[in-house]
C-alpha cells in the first residue's frame, strides 16, 4: 500500500469511493493541501481505495477547541478490513504531531467503525455535542461525540 499526498487527478476516484460509501463527494478544493491542512490518498496496485484529511480549525468553537483535527477518511468498500483507514490514519497524526500536542476527532455517536479505529490511536472522549465546527449529524437527530488523543 503506498500513502501519499493527494492530487486533483485523485478527484474522480475518491467521488468513486464516495459514491460506493453513501456519502457526500468530494470537491477539488477538499483534496486541496495547504500548510495547515493534509489530504492523503492510498493506493494498492495503482488502484485508489481511499483518502483521508485534516482541518485546522484555528478557534474554539463554543467547548470544541480550535487545533488540528482529522477530517474524513473514506475507504473503497471492497478494500475495507484491510488496514487503509488505519495506515491513513497513523500517517495523517504523525502529520499532526510534528505540528501539535493534540489531535482531535469527532464522529457520529452511531458510528462505531470510526470510534474503535480511534480508539486504537488512543483518542478518548471529551463530550457529546450537537454541533462541532458547522458539522451535525443525521440532521441534529444524532450527537457528535468528540475526541482527543496527544502523541
Amino acid at each position: 500500500m503506498l500513502i501519499c499526498p493527494a492530487t486533483s487527478d485523485d478527484v474522480e476516484g475518491a467521488r468513486g469511493i464516495s459514491a460506493a460509501s453513501g456519502r457526500d463527494a468530494w470537491s477539488v478544493e477538499m483534496l486541496s493541501i495547504t500548510p495547515k491542512r493534509l489530504v492523503l490518498a492510498a493506493e494498492v496496485a495503482g488502484e485508489l481505495v481511499g483518502v483521508a484529511k485534516t482541518h485546522f480549525h484555528a478557534y474554539p468553537d463554543g467547548d470544541a477547541p480550535g487545533g488540528h483535527y482529522l477530517g474524513g477518511v473514506m475507504v473503497k468498500p471492497s478494500s475495507r478490513r484491510q488496514g487503509v483507514a488505519s495506515a491513513l490514519t497513523s500517517a495523517r497524526l504523525g502529520w499532526i504531531w510534528s505540528r501539535a500536542g493534540h489531535a482531535y476527532y469527532f464522529a457520529n455517536e452511531h458510528n462505531i467503525a470510526s470510534i474503535r479505529l480511534h480508539e486504537a490511536f488512543g483518542f478518548h472522549a471529551l463530550g457529546n455535542f450537537s454541533a462541532i465546527h458547522g458539522v451535525v449529524a443525521d440532521d441534529g437527530q444524532s450527537d457528535l461525540v468528540l475526541f482527543m488523543a496527544s502523541p
